[in-house]
């Protein structure tokens, strides 16, 4: 018969694994003279990998993979199954929970009956399956919605007694992405849309003790992983790293071709024959002047963590990181700073981004305060439209539960501290925490020593406040340079108006829709000129150049910085589409 390959992935499996491999043993032998058994051993703490080393030494039939650090599930089962030497290729997972009985059905259904993959199923009607109720609901809900979404025949996607042939599968396994517990998924849903026969049936399985499986996190991090699958599947191309950027710069020119055609196109060239180039070149060198404060801001903050860096060094990095958020979406570009300093200064991933998450509430704080601030100012001639209320209401409630919950972790990180010996003591012995607990751990120790504690956060706010300050005045500079809007540009109802337009325009720039939020901010600066009583023709085109000078000084000073730094853009860019593509 066809040689068989079972694969048993193991995870801190030491009171089970040798059990198995006997089991396994067993039954493969009554099914052919030709098998082998690798565990693939994921970077256990618990002993497992001796246990393996011993049968592996012991059995000629057995084959141990070991990792010295837990790559994923799905990252251990490609490496086993690229090593593996059957035809049929198997993985079941060590607790047993589907019967053995069916081991036989499984490697027949490849190496007899023609299919290409085979799975055992918990959920058709067939099936006699039991298992804690809050799992059997969550199993069923997401199954539902791969068959829904991702077009799937399938009941059962994720029960751990599966079978392949070896071609098809070994073609399919560079394809997927997912590296953890969607594998699985992914695999049986390409396998289908790429025409393979696949068979599923019914099987007798019992819930087999703990599981691996991190209920809330695994669960929402699989739900994600459907949509990306969704994009990739039905949208070929366009959620790919470069794709995505071209989809949401078509998106951006779009926004912006349909505001000029509704607005009227020539009214805008018109408007733009009739601007003083001198007030926007002030408004140009306003704009220039707030980088350095930018860098200094970001230096209070590295301060405040132990990290003392030049301003100079700084300012280069948030003008290529800033950039980068021009060309790409959803702020994605922030990655590049991090990647500089890391590079640059070996600067630890969880001190850059903690720094970068606080310097990016506190420049929601200080916009919210101003739009707060500047729809006071207007709101005896001016009545805001319920997005734009929802849009400060949003700002408002993040900043409220963002630093209800820093003060509620950063209180219970103080509280534990007296207990931190004896937590650390107690994991000597077994398994250590985890490295996603650690950086969490930091993460928060680092946020609060800048967010909660009053003298850097009063420093940091009014240094924020600058920054926006000089924004608005270059949108107000940009206003001024056209004489048609026939503004009073001394009153307090034009003022506010360019707070509140400025304002509106970067809280905006927090959903992520088109790079550089281009578009988006054109749109919210307009409106709310319109409804300032500025001609909407005219609003469009101070929002457009407003827009362009900022973008076009940060593009500017971003090329400047790289050149001066040592770094190159297709160098600073990969690292973001890189990161995007696995998104």
């Amino acid at each position: 018969m066809t040689s068989v390959s079972v694969v048993l992935p193991a995870y801190n499996e030491a009171a089970r694994i040798e059990n198995t491999v006997s089991i396994t043993a067993e039954t493969l032998s009554k099914i052919t003279h030709s098998f082998e058994i690798i565990i693939a051993e994921d970077g256990s703490k618990d002993g497992t990998d001796r246990i393996a080393s011993e049968l592996s030494e012991k059995y000629p039939y057995v084959k141990h993979l070991h990792s010295d650090e837990r790559q994923g599930r799905g990252k251990a089962l490609n490496r086993a199954f690229k090593a593996a030497s059957g035809e049929v290729l198997c993985y079941i997972d060590v607790d047993l929970a589907t019967d053995m009985s069916y081991l036989e059905k499984l490697i027949r259904a490849i190496s007899t009956d023609g299919y290409d993959f085979a799975t055992g199923s918990r959920i058709m009607p067939e099936s006699d399956a039991k298992r804690p109720f809050k799992r059997e609901f969550a199993s069923r809900g997401y199954n539902s919605m791969v068959r829904l979404f991702l077009h799937s025949k399938l009941y059962d996607h994720q029960c751990g007694f599966k079978a392949f042939r070896r071609g098809p599968l070994l073609e399919l396994l560079d394809e997927i992405e997912n590296q953890h517990w969607f594998w699985d998924t992914e695999l049986l849903v390409r396998a289908q849309h790429r025409g393979y026969r696949v068979l599923e049936f019914p099987v007798y399985w019992r819930h087999g003790g703990s599981s691996k499986v991190n209920f809330a996190k695994d669960i929402v991090g699989m739900g994600s992983e459907v949509f990306r699958l969704w994009w990739e599947l039905f949208f070929p191309g366009l959620f790919s790293g470069k794709g995505k950027i071209f989809l949401t710069a078509f998106l951006a020119i779009l926004i912006l071709a349909l505001a000029a055609t509704f607005l009227g196109a020539s009214e805008v060239l018109e408007n733009i024959k009739h601007v003083s180039p001198g007030t926007l070149a002030l408004a140009s060198f306003v704009y220039c002047a707030s980088w350095p404060l930018r860098g200094m801001r970001f230096q209070q903050i590295l301060n405040r963590l132990g990290n003392h860096y030049g301003i100079g060094f700084l300012t280069g990095s948030i003008f290529i990181s800033q950039s980068a958020n021009v060309i790409l979406p959803a702020r994605i570009g922030d990655l590049s700073r991090m990647y500089i300093l890391k590079k640059s200064k070996d600067l630890a991933f969880t001190t850059s981004f903690s720094s970068l998450t606080v310097e990016r509430v506190f420049d929601i704080i200080a916009i919210t305060f101003i739009a707060i601030l500047a729809s006071s100012g207007v709101a005896s001639r001016l009545e805001l439209t319920p997005w734009m209320e929802s849009l400060i209401k949003f700002s408002g409630v993040a900043v409220l539960l963002f630093f209800a919950a820093l003060f509620i972790l950063s209180y219970r990180e103080s509280r534990n501290k007296k207990k931190g010996k004896e937590k650390v003591h107690k994991n000597i012995s077994g398994e250590p925490l985890s490295k996603i607990k650690e950086f969490a751990s930091t993460f928060i120790r680092q946020m609060s020593v800048v967010a909660v504690r009053p003298g850097a956060f009063l420093a940091v706010v009014a240094s924020s406040l600058l920054i926006w300050g000089m924004d608005i005045f270059t949108c107000f500079l940009v206003l001024k340079a056209f004489p048609a809007a026939g503004v009073d540009m001394t009153s307090t109802f034009s003022i506010s108006l360019v707070f509140l337009a400025v304002a509106l325009g970067n809280i905006a720039k927090t959903f992520p829709i088109t790079p550089g939020a281009i578009g988006t901010y054109e749109v919210a600066l307009t409106a709310v000129f319109v409804l300032g009583g500025i001609k909407p023709e005219l609003a469009f085109t101070v929002a457009v150049i407003d827009h362009i000078i900022k973008n076009s000084i940060t593009l500017l000073g971003g090329g400047l910085a790289l050149s001066e730094l040592g770094f190159r853009w297709r160098e600073v860019l990969s690292t973001n589409t890189d990161t995007l593509k696995g998104m």
